[in-house]
């Protein structure tokens, strides 16, 4: 069934965000935004001044909607009071430019006004009751109103709720969670009652009230009201926040701008009535949106409808990967450069524990880099001298160079011609009793068949009578899966790398993680990234040393607090508490990131798949891929041009792209110490003379997606 098509203005408001994200699988769904632009997976969005006719006028003639939910307004009611003129162009003039293009076209229009029109003088207010605003706001709602109304079965929306803001601002429910997990005092007006309602909940209401085709006015909201110092306390009371912080006062006591109501409260008798249902209370309302906080729904708003504060290229170049950082991530350094610790901290067990938890790893280490996570990596698995260490040649130099620095010697195979990973067939042909430890590259963010290696080494295993440890770098594969396992489980390894380099699925800036389900290599993992260094009693080698035998506590010896032991040759890998904050922050958007990129994906896919001169990556049944990279095969013969002069081309129109990878087995370190050489592994090298990664990164915006294709199909022209 072919979906309706909803035009939604202020899509950077709260409402506004909100409705799109629960409703854009039900609707074919445009936004409109004017000075906070916000890109959302799965909508288009627009930036249109609603002030400007001749800009509306296009508008509806271009989508031509069937549906308009009005959510845009200047709605900070002491802005609209110190700035009048604004609030009444944006407010009224706003609307008034909708309806004269709206009106007779057959367009269901709803329009989002405010429980504000109100007197705030009675215990209940009814559709029945006349308007009376106190302030500026509410005055420019009730003109709005009547433009509304002009236009035969408009529907008019009285309402006050609260939800997610995809913006780096807070409604009243988020502003309550915010300062109380901050520990800060906070107060609640006892005498000041309304009847809120949560987006999600008014979403639903106004998705009925659309297919009942009511019209008219109707307050919008819950069914019960309380004061807003109730309201805080509850908030607090269901997420086991501090109550003690709240401090009840008068509305009377607080200077606002604009003069309040005290009374809100809405009878929503009439809307239950006409939709034939009945309408939870406030207390449903604040239930659905703690469980909904629980299961991290305000990450996954602000990661699908991205507020795009962001910092784009000075270059205006597009790159071919970017990292996407937010105003959350910067409030989240920020937060941790004011706190005590900034190098070795509380946020760098729970980065850790926030990886484990994403992808089902038992336990995590994180360092300063993805280089040093596979350094620690080899050093745990007892990479020495003579031993040898199966790797693939399509990776970059670090995967390699790990080993090498453990004294190792680096086995290359060839790579699967379809998938770019390394070749089963040609590990078994290379594995032997020297072999010690296996890399395998999930590269671009496709997992290699891990369940077929696993199994291919542990026969070995069995044959050579030694452990043969299996390593994967996954530093392009945060986010993906392989048969319903998560990569970074190591359900079929020992050890999993990751990178937060700034063009990964996540950054810390610089920053890698080595996640693992053995405790001993956890162990092991801890001390070399930090100069081999122990203060844990049971594993001192000088226990008379870490004590005052002197002193006792009880009946045990007094610890000397100072005492430490260097057990092993460790480096300086720490990452710091800065870095973990950002990380932390932005595992929160992961799934976002991941939708965004699957989408951009899955518009090349749908482009490139019929051009002769090309070839799209391969995705195998088994992996479910979080693309890091799109590699392209081009046919540069086909098309006359080299892939430098392809390169150039689009660099001149804007367009930054490259290679992934020039074989390691060609560097000119590993020809002379390793006396490898071209033509030893001929898939990797047809792959490599072919091959060229295009953009793509969560932030592209869909008018960079549609350039990038443009420009390349123009490439044989």
């Amino acid at each position: 069934m072919k979906k309706k098509k909803m035009l939604i203005t202020g899509i950077s408001g709260l409402l506004g965000s909100n409705l799109a994200y629960l409703m854009r699988d039900s609707y074919n769904i445009l936004g409109v935004y004017h000075t906070h632009k916000v890109e959302m997976a799965g909508i288009e969005t627009i930036n249109i001044d609603l002030t400007s006719g001749k800009d509306v006028s296009r508008l509806i003639r271009e989508f031509s909607p069937e549906i308009i939910v009005h959510c845009a307004a200047q709605a900070d009611v002491d802005v609209c009071e110190e700035h009048p003129e604004d609030a009444q162009r944006i407010n009224v003039l706003g609307t008034q430019n909708l309806i004269e293009n709206v009106n007779g076209a057959g367009i269901t229009l709803v329009y989002i006004s405010t429980d504000l029109v109100y007197s705030g003088e009675k215990d209940s207010f009814s559709e029945a009751d006349p308007v009376k605003p106190l302030n500026h706001y509410g005055t420019t709602k009730c003109q709005a109103e009547k433009e509304v109304l002009k236009k035969k079965d408009s529907l008019v929306l009285r309402t006050n709720f609260f939800g997610w803001n995809v913006q780096n601002k807070y409604s009243l429910g988020e502003w309550v969670i915010h300062e109380l997990t901050q520990n800060r005092e906070m107060y609640g007006f006892m005498d000041c009652f309304f009847s809120s309602i949560y987006t999600f909940e008014l979403a639903k209401l106004l998705d009925l009230a659309i297919k009942k085709n009511l019209s008219g006015i109707y307050n919008c909201a819950s069914s019960s009201s309380m004061s807003k110092y109730e309201f805080v306390s509850e908030i607090a009371n269901q997420l086991n926040l501090k109550q003690n912080l709240i401090k009840p006062i008068s509305i009377d006591e607080f200077e606002f701008k604009a003069k309040r109501n005290k009374q809100l409260s809405l009878n929503t008798r009439k809307l239950a009535k006409d939709l034939s249902i009945d309408i939870p209370p406030i207390s449903y309302s604040i239930e659905r949106f703690v469980e909904d906080f629980k299961k991290g729904v305000p990450e996954k708003i602000k990661s699908s409808g991205r507020h795009i504060n962001i910092y784009p290229s000075a270059s205006g170049i597009i790159s071919y990967g970017q990292q996407c950082i937010d105003d959350d991530d910067i409030n989240s350094v920020v937060e941790t450069l004011k706190s005590e610790a900034i190098t070795q901290g509380p946020r760098i067990r729970e980065f850790e524990s926030a990886l484990c938890q994403v992808t089902d790893a038992s336990l995590g280490v994180v360092v300063n880099s993805g280089t040093s996570a596979l350094h620690i990596t080899c050093l745990a698995a007892g990479i020495s001298n003579g031993d040898e260490v199966i790797v693939p040649p399509n990776t970059f130099v670090a995967s390699v160079n790990c080993v090498v620095y453990c004294g190792g010697k680096p086995v290359f195979v060839d790579i699967d011609p379809e998938t770019y990973n390394i070749s089963l067939q040609g590990i078994e042909k290379r594995i032997n009793k020297k072999t010690r430890a296996i890399i395998l590259v999930h590269f671009a963010g496709q997992s290699c068949d891990m369940e077929a290696i696993h199994d291919c080494v542990h026969s070995y295993e069995k044959k050579f009578g030694h452990k043969i440890y299996i390593i994967e770098d996954a530093c392009h594969a945060l986010g993906s899966s392989y048969k319903q396992t998560k990569v970074g489980s190591c359900a079929y390894s020992d050890m999993t790398v990751m990178s937060f380099h700034p063009i990964k699925h996540i950054t810390t800036g610089e920053g890698g993680a080595v996640l693992t389900n053995n405790k001993e290599l956890r162990r092991k993992l801890s001390y070399f990234r930090s100069h081999g260094i122990t203060s844990d009693f049971d594993e001192l080698l000088y226990k008379e040393n870490a004590v005052d035998q002197s002193k006792y506590t009880g009946d045990k010896p007094l610890r000397n607090p100072w005492y430490y032991e260097q057990n092993c040759l460790g480096y300086n890998y720490r990452i710091t508490e800065i870095q973990c904050a950002l990380g932390i922050s932005q595992l929160k958007k992961l799934d976002g990131f991941r939708q965004r990129r699957r989408e951009i994906v899955d518009l090349y896919n749908d482009t490139f798949k019929n051009i002769e001169w090309l070839k799209t990556p391969l995705e195998k049944d088994y992996c479910d891929s979080n693309f890091h990279l799109y590699v392209l095969q081009f046919d540069f013969e086909k098309i006359r041009k080299s892939r430098a002069q392809v390169m150039l081309e689009l660099r001149n129109k804007g367009i930054q792209t490259q290679v992934h990878y020039i074989p390691v087995y060609t560097q000119p370190y590993y020809r002379e110490c390793f006396k490898t050489n071209e033509g030893n592994f001929p898939n990797m090298e047809r792959y490599y003379r072919n091959c060229l990664s295009i953009p793509l990164y969560p932030m592209m915006a869909k008018a960079e997606v549609n350039k990038v294709i443009k420009d390349i199909k123009e490439i044989a022209k």
